[in-house]
């Protein structure tokens, strides 16, 4: 397992790399790569002395976070770059073929104008392989129950699963396929396929009612039921909204207080 993560240092992404080395763990360890994308500067001074101090300060850093990380069966490397993130992180990824990539739901950007969690927006919808984004307050558990929102949409491959699948049998974790019902909705809408794909897998499916926001209904269950991951699949057509299928805003999106996992419709 080849593992991509996002740091800048901020709280929140040092708290997703700490939740993904204790993850990988579990599953049998891997390799973790940090990559850090320093501020691209303008033309005019783009010769700033202070970039090779900044670069070499980064190194440091992402050092002592890997001394105090380091599991055995764990490989660690470290990427530094001079690129802006949104683009970079996703084009790396695929250059060295990353099984996951890691964030955390906020942080990771330098300028306070900018939307909360914009570069785990971007990471989620070009992303190619599947993406976790791990919240500011959550600390790891190894999990015990998964969920997977499921909504009307049609799943035309199965291997879009394939990821979900092999983290539930590899840590034997209890896979719950929730589906919230809007009060719009006159009949029960989800893919009936589901129960086909995980067939040879411990499952249940649930039914629950919307309550308030669809952050609401989820962050209600996921803590009365002891949810500890959540898998989502992202359908690129407007997929704010398919993502969690009633959401409204992105903001609502990282409200969320429970570790998100990403499925890619490419995969």
């Amino acid at each position: 397992m080849k593992v991509l993560c996002a740091l800048d240092f901020s709280n929140t992404s040092v708290n997703a790399a700490k939740w993904i080395n204790e993850f990988l763990y579990d599953l049998g360890g891997g390799e973790i790569t940090f990559i850090h994308c320093m501020a691209v500067q303008h033309r005019a001074i783009a010769f700033n002395p202070m970039e090779d101090i900044l670069k070499d300060n980064a190194e440091q850093d992402i050092k002592k976070l890997i001394d105090f990380l380091k599991k055995e069966g764990i490989t660690y490397k470290v990427h530094i770059a001079k690129a802006e993130p949104k683009t970079y992180i996703n084009q790396y990824s695929n250059h060295i073929k990353a099984d996951w990539v890691v964030t955390g739901t906020k942080g990771l950007t330098a300028l306070k104008e900018m939307t909360v969690g914009s570069l785990t927006e971007s990471l989620i919808k070009e992303s190619t392989v599947p993406v976790i984004a791990v919240p500011l307050n959550i600390k790891y558990k190894k999990p015990e129950t998964i969920v997977l929102g499921i909504d009307h949409k049609i799943i035309d491959n199965e291997q879009i699963l394939k990821p979900l699948k092999s983290i539930t049998n590899v840590i034997d974790a209890k896979l719950i396929l929730l589906h919230i019902n809007s009060p719009k909705d006159d009949i029960l809408k989800f893919d009936p396929t589901y129960e086909i794909y995980f067939s040879d897998i411990n499952y249940e499916l649930k039914m629950v009612p919307q309550t308030g926001t669809i952050t609401d209904t989820l962050n209600d269950y996921c803590e009365k039921n002891g949810v500890d991951l959540l898998t989502m699949i992202h359908h690129k057509r407007n997929w704010l909204q398919e993502l969690f299928q009633f959401s409204s805003s992105k903001k609502e999106l990282f409200d969320l207080r429970i570790p998100l996992f990403i499925l890619p419709e490419n995969n």
